[in-house]
């Protein structure tokens, strides 16, 4: 800006306060872009956040949109003394006879007695063999029974440490060693790589070995207690042995309508948060007020939630399972009751109104293709709306630059005006001052 600075003692007028106010009215338009910059920054933000709202959505309609999504199972078990079940998405429903003959152990060792547990262990190598795997612990310098055991729990794997007080006169403490249970977690321990100090030599208390039980009449040996992959779907905890092995423990699996109640809402209750956003940053008063790509996002759910359902259960409209829009907004009513019955009557009609399977699309599996092209990074509404925005901040930057400059030029302009009025008043002002003393001697 121009650095020119004037008094206005000649004319006595405060020039650079009208020049203030003239370059100030000049600025009117530069005030008008910046609210619409704001404006489009809003609807930036805003859009920023209705993109994870639809993506929240996309993540709801997701975790129901297939067979085994949508088929919440529940797992459960005649004896949980004997055996515990837990069912995830790939289980089926069904029951399954359980006997336990054995419990997977553990193996322990135990060292010699120590007389305390600061007796030096030695130095050099220590070296355990864990399922046929060896690892070994450099001992260097002083290590007493207990920096043993703690080495041992934190760099050892598939070993656990303590030590044992038995109380003894002489040789109370022991190092007791415990592995993983079943067979493939046997470990041994060579101490041969110790020098000096008291190197432990250890003695088995317990061998490892594995799970023995029948499943539906297979037997079945397993290396642990915890078992993942014997039942399609479902994970087994074995807790104890099977008191009569001609009376199985039943396992049961079956369809969780409450856990599919719960996923359908939070379906819903993502649909409806979506619209609430909406409805409050498309009002009047609302950041996305007029914003085309807002309108078609919530005109593409809007349709695809209200559309007929065109396969070939006994359900077509969401209405008719409890689903349907409130009178007063865009969002919908959840009601649970009618859902459970419905899912209650016919579980096999409320499931394709949401999954996609041969010769079946449903809402979910809609809302997850709609948001996939909604968000897509090249194509999709939210990436043109944006790049719209952006092109439109970059014109008004541009616009703003070309007003500051005018502004700036038009501000010299009358500085420089107002300079030589001033200039040419005080020179007036001189003149008429030296004429008047030539006619007027005597009032000088």
């Amino acid at each position: 800006m121009s650095m020119i600075t004037f008094s206005g003692l000649a004319t006595g007028m405060d020039t650079a306060s009208i020049v203030s106010q003239l370059v100030e009215l000049k600025r009117a338009p530069i005030y008008r872009l910046q609210r619409q910059r704001a404006s489009f920054e809003n609807q930036v933000s805003a859009l920023g956040t209705l993109k994870s709202k639809l993506t929240a959505l996309q993540d709801a309609a997701t975790a129901v949109d297939s067979s085994n999504e949508f088929a919440s199972l529940v797992g459960s078990t005649m004896d949980e003394d004997v055996v515990r079940v837990s069912a995830n998405g790939d289980a089926a429903p069904g029951t399954y006879d359980i006997v336990v003959n054995a419990l997977a152990q553990s193996q322990k060792s135990r060292s010699q007695g120590f007389d305390n547990t600061l007796t030096d262990m030695g130095a050099g190598t220590l070296s355990f063999t864990v399922g046929g795997e060896v690892q070994d612990l450099e001992l260097t310098g002083y290590t007493s029974l207990e920096d043993l055991a703690a080495r041992i729990n934190t760099e050892v794997t598939g070993v656990s440490a303590s030590i044992i007080n038995d109380g003894s006169a002489t040789g109370a403490y022991s190092l007791v060693l415990t592995g993983d249970a079943g067979t493939a977690s046997a470990f041994t321990v060579d101490a041969s790589g110790l020098v000096g100090g008291t190197p432990p030599t250890f003695t088995e208390l317990q061998p490892a070995s594995d799970a023995d039980l029948l499943v539906d009449g297979i037997a079945i040996i397993a290396s642990g207690n915890h078992l993942e992959d014997v039942i399609s779907g479902l994970t087994l905890d074995l807790v104890g042995v099977s008191e009569d092995p001609l009376q199985p423990t039943r396992i049961s699996v079956d369809t969780d309508f409450e856990g599919v109640k719960e996923q359908v809402k939070a379906l819903f209750d993502a649909y409806n948060d979506l619209f609430g956003y909406l409805e409050t940053e498309m009002s009047a008063e609302g950041k996305l007020n007029g914003n085309a790509t807002a309108r078609s996002i919530g005109s593409r759910m809007e349709n695809l939630m209200g559309a007929v359902h065109s396969g070939d259960g006994a359900f077509s409209l969401l209405a008719q399972i409890g689903v349907e829009r409130q009178q007063s907004s865009r969002t919908l009513k959840f009601d649970e009751a009618a859902f459970e019955e419905a899912l209650s009557e016919n579980y096999s009609s409320v499931r394709d109104m949401f999954i996609e399977r041969e010769g079946n699309v449903g809402k979910a599996s809609l809302i997850d293709t709609a948001v996939d092209e909604l968000t897509d990074s090249i194509d999709g509404l939210f990436k043109i709306g944006g790049d719209s925005l952006s092109r439109r901040l970059d014109n008004i930057d541009d616009t703003i630059v070309r007003y500051e400059r005018s502004i700036e030029n038009y501000q010299i302009t009358l500085e420089r005006k107002f300079l030589a009025m001033e200039s040419t008043v005080s020179l007036l002002q001189a003149q008429g001052n030296y004429l008047s003393s030539i006619v007027f001697p005597s009032q000088r």
